[in-house]
């Protein structure tokens, strides 16, 4: 990463990245890392994607470090439940601290399409909605600590393409 785009990259996120609130996400596990270190990745590759398109990228990397910005409110709900439901308590805590754009909150209430069945209306909201997809498939496979071949790893990513 250049170092002109490292230090942008950081100062869209300070605000977040600081705030006691996004710091408590290092308590929870997802997809076998921090929830913490899940949506900054995920804002990570973001960030690239959405400047190299010339989109707003500095929109789509808020809310992609927002995205899964949710505590213990959903946890006792089964999973299929969990997963339909915490896209619209993050975007209500993150609108709750931070405030969100139209174009924020359409990234953070759409981020696991097709699940919640409500398509994406911007192009930064399904790249977010991908990039989360393959973060978590990465994360998944690389927290079982089983060696999977880069050949297994792509059949799955194609699949998922596809199904989609």
């Amino acid at each position: 990463m250049k170092k002109q785009d490292r230090d942008e990259f950081n100062e869209i996120l300070m605000p977040y990245q600081s705030h006691d609130k996004v710091q408590e996400l290092k308590k929870y596990l997802h997809h076998g890392i921090t929830r913490y270190d899940h949506s900054f990745r995920v804002a990570y590759y973001t960030y690239f994607i959405t400047k190299k398109l010339r989109l707003d990228y500095a929109s789509a990397t808020k809310a992609a470090m927002l995205h899964d910005f949710y505590f213990d409110e959903v946890e006792r709900e089964r999973s299929s439940k969990r997963l339909v439901l915490h896209p619209y308590i993050a975007s209500s805590n993150a609108e709750k601290f931070f405030g969100l754009s139209l174009l924020e909150k359409d990234i953070i209430e759409k981020h696991m399409f097709p699940i919640t069945k409500k398509k994406p209306k911007y192009l930064e909201s399904w790249i977010v909605d991908f990039v989360d997809d393959v973060s978590a498939i990465y994360e998944r496979v690389h927290s079982t600590r089983v060696k999977v071949s880069s050949i297994v790893v792509a059949s799955i990513f194609v699949l998922f393409l596809m199904i989609r």
